[in-house]
């Protein structure tokens, strides 16, 4: 509770004290047009003139009478009516500025986190499950908004307890006494809820994460699921988490409105007990005893909200501790290769010296004793699979750091590069296209070219044909994952946009591994319109079909790099 204060109030001090502010008027509102009951009961005679009610009366007289005001009952219903509406545009205000923090606050949840993770090592990532993070990042998120929400309320209810506590005490100070110890004793009777709200709040947090886990699974293998025929059973198991998430919420909607029905029994038992004692214990008058009544009726609905409330911020919290121990583990793992540089040129080559690796999972290791890799060459990484390769690539790109030894480019130690992922563009097996339009994807990730530029990297990737060919050209929409177009047409889509980075490193990982002759060729002829333009890594199992292409190759054998070798 105390984290997510800090964090709470951290957040826009200003925002909160307007909140505040307006809390604190609204309140003071309401109990002046409490206290115009009083000489307006008095001012009607139903109720005689009790001595309280002519000093209200004189006191009225004394401060109208300055402005030529005769106090009477069109003025008082007037004073009343004013207060009302002052109350309610006052209330309105509240809840417009307590509805935008909330929101913003959970936006900023959402935003820091999200930050955190884009900062975080990438081993550190690979260690988490997608699904978790994306649980955090929605979720629990919304689920700390939420209870924010009825933190607001809560200091709302607290304000205004405060001022009918303050207008009953200044009517009668041991009947409220009385009223505020029977209150007491309700809210210790229900106590034991609070711990029950939490637990089930923690129960909640872990069904979240395990649901996300399962959807992100399903929508990763979906085309997998439907060759199987296995759509049943990850239904099924789908199934059986969004239960388990339906469960948690209705157990704790369970004693949130237990305790509810509680408070309203107990309410009305106690208003009772008040209500007997004003009249035969501490001898009211008729006036007060209306005023008193009038009061505690507003306060035991609020009592509820405040018992409510704390029970809704109990049951917040461990998605609030979701997220701060997801914050504090990405800040703890960070990236030591920043990308806030400009983007740098590769004249020399890179190399690896004494460098080595061990995977915190799996505890393969790779080895580099020595090997540089010349620059504005095209060189074929080869290995069978498991050999090593991808954390060849992790190495030098700076997504892994090696346990020992060090990697250089053009003489200069990786870490110290921060433009060096900006010179860096990866295609991998499994290409990454958006829901879009051509377009869309040619400048996703990149500073917006012009069209000539897109041109020279249409051509470049063997696609301004088929650009042509489409019926509304670059905004021709390709469909979500690029399903309106081949595998060839994918991966050649993919390359005009890496071209379009202007990269110093190309690297191309099993790219063309699943496309067909005719499809490969067309790309291996685009990559040979690059040679000596750029560095070219090509990670493939068979070197046979780069003849021509390549100039050199790494060999990658049971977790040992050999170094370049010339063909």
């Amino acid at each position: 509770m105390k984290e997510y204060f800090h964090v709470f109030l951290r957040f826009d001090p200003s925002a909160i004290r307007r909140a505040v502010a307006l809390n604190f008027a609204v309140a003071l509102t309401e109990g002046a047009g409490l206290l115009m009951l009083l000489p307006l009961l008095s001012l009607a005679g139903v109720l005689g003139q009790e001595g309280v009610q002519q000093a209200w009366l004189l006191r009225l007289n004394q401060l109208l009478s300055q402005f030529g005001i005769s106090w009477n009952i069109e003025i008082a219903l007037l004073v009343f009516v004013a207060l009302i509406a002052l109350q309610s545009l006052l209330s309105l205000l509240k809840d417009r500025v307590s509805n935008t923090l909330q929101l913003r606050f959970g936006d900023h949840l959402r935003k820091t986190l999200y930050a955190a993770i884009a900062r975080a090592r990438w081993s550190f990532l690979t260690g988490h499950h997608g699904g978790e993070l994306a649980s955090v990042l929605t979720g629990e998120v919304q689920r700390i908004s939420a209870g924010t929400y009825f933190l607001l309320r809560l200091f709302t209810v607290v304000v205004m307890l405060s001022v009918y506590l303050a207008v009953a005490l200044w009517l009668s100070t041991w009947l409220t006494l009385l009223a505020l110890a029977t209150g007491v004793a309700l809210w210790m009777l229900l106590r034991g809820a609070d711990k029950t709200a939490k637990q089930s709040g923690a129960m909640l947090s872990k069904s979240n994460k395990e649901m996300f886990g399962q959807i992100q699974e399903f929508l990763s293998a979906m085309k997998l699921i439907k060759i199987h025929g296995e759509e049943a059973g990850n239904a099924l198991r789908f199934n059986r988490e969004v239960d388990q998430v339906s469960q948690r919420q209705i157990e704790f909607r369970k004693v949130n409105t237990r305790v509810q029905a509680v408070y309203r029994v107990g309410g009305a038992a106690a208003l009772s007990i008040v209500s007997y004692a004003a009249l035969v214990w501490f001898k009211l008058s008729a006036a007060h005893l209306l005023v008193m009544v009038a009061i505690f009726s507003r306060m035991l609905p609020q009592l509820s909200e405040l018992q409510s409330g704390k029970q809704q911020l109990l049951h917040m919290l461990p998605a609030f501790a979701s997220w701060r121990k997801m914050v504090e583990a990405c800040e703890a793992h960070p990236d030591p290769v920043s990308s806030d540089g400009n983007a740098i040129s590769l004249k020399q080559g890179i190399a690896f010296a004494q460098a080595g690796y061990r995977h915190p999972q799996s505890h393969h290791s790779l080895r580099i004793e020595h090997l540089v890799i010349p620059a504005r060459k095209t060189t074929a990484i080869i290995g069978v699979s498991g050999s090593g390769k991808t954390t060849l690539l992790d190495l030098l790109s700076g997504l892994l750091s090696p346990d020992s030894g060090t990697i250089l480019i053009d003489g200069t130690a990786l870490p110290q590069l921060s433009g060096w992922r900006r010179s860096i563009a990866y295609i991998p097996q499994e290409t990454l296209i958006q829901n879009g339009t051509v377009r869309d994807n040619l400048i996703w990730g990149n500073a917006v070219p012009d069209d000539a530029e897109i041109a020279q990297a249409l051509a470049q990737s063997a696609l301004t044909e088929l650009v042509q060919r489409l019926p509304h050209g670059l905004e021709t929409e390709v469909g979500e994952r690029g399903i309106k177009l081949s595998g060839g047409e994918r991966q050649r889509l993919a390359l005009a946009r890496a071209l379009l980075r202007h990269p110093q490193l190309l690297i191309l990982d099993e790219a063309t591994s699943a496309l067909d002759a005719a499809n490969q060729r067309l790309v291996l002829d685009a990559i040979r319109t690059l040679h000596g333009s750029m560095t070219v890594l090509i990670v493939t199992h068979r070197h046979e079909e780069l003849s021509g292409l390549i100039d050199g190759v790494v060999r990658v054998e049971r977790g040992e790099v050999l170094n370049w070798q010339a063909v």
